[in-house]
C-alpha cells in the first residue's frame, strides 16, 4: 500500500506544529511501534539457531506467554525469568546476536512509516529517543539504522563481562519507562508536556498521560479504547505485517508464474525463431502478469523518461527480490540485466534469467571483463542495461555506495543513464522474508544523464547516489515537483 493519508496527516501536522521553548524529545517504543512484532523472539532465536546454551528454554518460557496480555506484575516476573536464563553468558555473544537478529529480520520489520516519522521529528530539530522495555542488544542496532542516538532501555547486570541473570536497575516498562523519559529530559532540559510519545501499548500509560503529545501507534485494542475516549491521535501502520492466507496465495501464484513466463518464452522462440521476440514477451508477461499476482499497483513520476532514449543504462537502488519484477512492469521491452552469480544458481530464477540474456556478475572476482564486454554488446545490439549500482540489498533501506561501472559504460558506449528510484518495494517483499504482500508501488524516474556530462566518475557515481537519497528522503507527494524541478536542475548542474 501507498503510505496512508492519515500519516501524511501527521507529517503535515508535525510540519505545522507552533515553535516551542527549548528542546523537544519524540519517545518512540520499540515493539509493534517502530517494529513490526517482538524484538526479543527475533534475538531469542539467533541464541537457538546458533545453540547457545540456555537458549532454547529461554525460547519455551517466551512461545509459552507470548499471547497472554497481562499487565505489570506477570510481565516483570516473565522477563525475570528470562533473564535470569542468560546467567553465564558473555556479554559480547549477546551484542552479536543482537546484530545477526538485525540482519536477518529485525532490520526488514522496520515500518516504512516509522521511520518517516523519525525523520521528520529530526527535521524539525526534535531530540529522538527509543525508551523500551527491550536490552540494547535488541535496541541498538534499529537506533544506528535510524539515526537515533539515544536510548532508554533495560540494562542486563555484568560481571567480567559476563550476565549475571538479573536486572542493573529498574526494568524500563509501565512506571519504568516515566522515571526513564523524566531522566532523559532532564538531561536534555525539556518539559514532558512538550514531549511526543508513540507507542502501542496500553502498559505505556504512565508515559502517554505524561507528555503533551500522546499518539497510540498500532494500538492494542485496550489502549485503542483508551485512545478513542481520550481523544489521542491513532495511527496505524501497514507497511509490514504479518503474513496471512493472501500471501501464501500470491507467492504461490508468483511461483507458477515464473515457470509460466519461461514456458511461454521458450514456445515463443520456438515458433518465432526470435529470440528477441521470445524475450521481450517473457519481459511484458512478467512485469504484468507477475505484477498481478503479487497484488502490485504503481504510482510513477517521470514515466516519460523510461522511453526518451533507448538505448539506455536505467540504474536502481535494490530492494527487494520484487525489483525484478517491477522493473520488467517498467521497461517493458529490449532491456538486459545486470544480475549477481549467486541468483543465477537458483533453480527456478536461474533458467529463465539465462533466457532472457542476463549478465551474471562474481562480486568476488577482479576481472569483469567479460561482463563488460557482455554489455557493450547487448548495447551495439540496441538493448538497454538495468543495473543497480549497490550491488546488493540493504536490509534497511539504507543505500550502500554506489560503483561505477553503469558509468564506466555511459561513456565509453555514448548512452545515457536514466536513474529510477524505487521508494517501497520492500513493502511488498522485505529482505529476508518469503511471503508477499500487496503494496502500492511509488517510483521516480529521474531526467537522464548523458555521456557528454560524465567526467570524474566515481564523484558521479557519489552524486548520483546523493539524488537518489534527496529523492527518497523527501515526502513522497512532492516527488512530482522534486522531479520536475529541484532535482532535475542538480543533476543538470551536478554532470555539468
Amino acid at each position: 500500500m501507498s503510505i496512508e493519508s492519515h500519516i501524511l496527516d501527521h507529517l503535515d501536522e508535525l510540519q505545522a506544529q507552533p515553535g516551542t521553548h527549548g528542546p523537544v524529545i519524540a519517545f518512540f517504543d520499540l515493539d509493534q511501534t517502530l517494529i513490526s512484532g517482538y524484538s526479543a523472539l527475533a534475538l531469542v532465536w539467533e541464541g537457538v539457531r546458533s545453540r547457545q546454551v540456555g537458549m532454547g528454554q529461554v525460547a519455551r518460557k517466551m512461545l509459552a506467554n507470548i499471547d497472554r496480555r497481562g499487565g505489570g506484575r506477570h510481565y516483570t516476573a516473565l522477563y525475570r525469568s528470562l533473564v535470569s536464563g542468560l546467567a553465564g553468558m558473555n556479554e559480547s555473544v549477546l551484542r552479536e546476536l543482537g546484530e545477526r537478529a538485525f540482519e536477518r529480520s529485525l532490520g526488514a520489520s522496520m515500518y516504512r512509516e516509522a521511520r518517516q516519522i523519525v525523520q521528520r521529528h529530526q527535521q524539525l530539530g526534535h531530540k529522538v529517543v527509543i525508551v523500551s522495555a527491550a536490552t540494547r542488544y535488541q535496541v541498538e542496532p534499529i537506533a544506528r539504522a535510524l539515526g537515533i542516538e539515544e536510548i532508554c532501555c533495560t540494562t542486563l547486570k555484568l560481571r567480567d563481562g559476563e550476565l549475571t541473570g538479573e536486572f542493573d536497575g529498574p526494568l524500563c516498562y509501565g512506571e519504568g519507562k516515566l522515571l526513564a523519559a523524566r531522566r532523559s529530559a532532564r538531561r536534555h532540559g525539556a518539559r514532558l508536556r512538550q514531549a511526543w510519545f508513540y507507542s502501542d501499548s496500553r502498559d505505556d500509560l504512565p508515559l502517554l498521560k505524561k507528555v503533551g503529545y500522546p499518539v497510540a501507534t498500532n494500538p492494542s485494542p485496550a489502549l485503542a479504547e483508551y485512545a478513542q475516549t481520550a481523544n489521542w491521535p491513532v495511527l496505524k501502520f501497514c507497511s509490514r505485517g504479518k503474513p496471512n492466507l493472501e500471501s501464501v496465495l500470491r507467492t504461490a501464484l508468483m511461483t507458477n508464474t515464473l515457470m509460466s513466463t519461461a514456458a511461454a518464452g521458450a514456445a515463443s522462440w520456438l515458433m518465432s525463431g526470435s529470440r528477441e521476440k521470445a524475450t521481450n514477451l517473457m519481459s511484458s508477461w512478467l512485469g504484468d502478469v507477475g505484477a498481478a499476482v503479487a497484488g502490485l499497483d504503481f504510482e510513477v513520476y517521470g514515466r516519460e523518461y523510461l522511453e526518451s532514449v533507448r538505448p539506455a543504462i536505467f540504474t536502481f537502488n535494490h530492494q527487494s527480490y520484487l525489483d525484478s519484477v517491477v522493473m520488467a512492469h517498467l521497461l517493458r521491452h529490449d532491456f538486459v540485466a545486470f544480475c549477481k552469480r549467486e541468483v543465477g544458481d537458483n533453480k527456478l530464477l536461474g533458467p529463465l534469467l539465462r533466457a532472457h540474456g542476463t549478465i551474471f556478475v562474481d562480486r568476488n572476482a577482479k576481472d569483469q571483463s567479460v561482463c563488460m564486454e557482455q554489455a557493450k554488446q547487448a548495447l551495439q545490439g540496441g538493448k538497454s542495461l538495468v543495473i543497480a549500482p549497490e550491488g546488493t540489498r540493504s536490509s534497511t533501506g539504507e543505500m550502500h555506495p554506489f560503483k561505477p561501472g553503469a558509468f564506466y559504460l555511459a561513456k565509453k558506449m555514448q548512452v545515457p543513464i536514466v536513474p529510477v528510484v524505487l521508494h517501497n518495494v520492500s513493502d511488498a517483499l522485505p529482505k529476508g522474508k518469503l511471503l508477499l504482500r500487496p503494496a502500492t508501488i511509488q517510483v521516480t524516474v529521474l531526467p537522464p544523464i548523458q555521456p557528454s556530462q560524465l567526467r570524474n566518475l566515481r564523484a558521479a557515481a557519489a552524486q548520483l547516489r546523493e539524488h537518489y537519497k534527496n529523492v527518497l528522503d523527501a515526502p513522497w507527494d512532492s516527488c512530482a515537483q522534486l522531479n520536475s524541478s529541484a532535482v532535475s536542475e542538480q543533476i543538470m548542474r551536478a554532470y555539468a
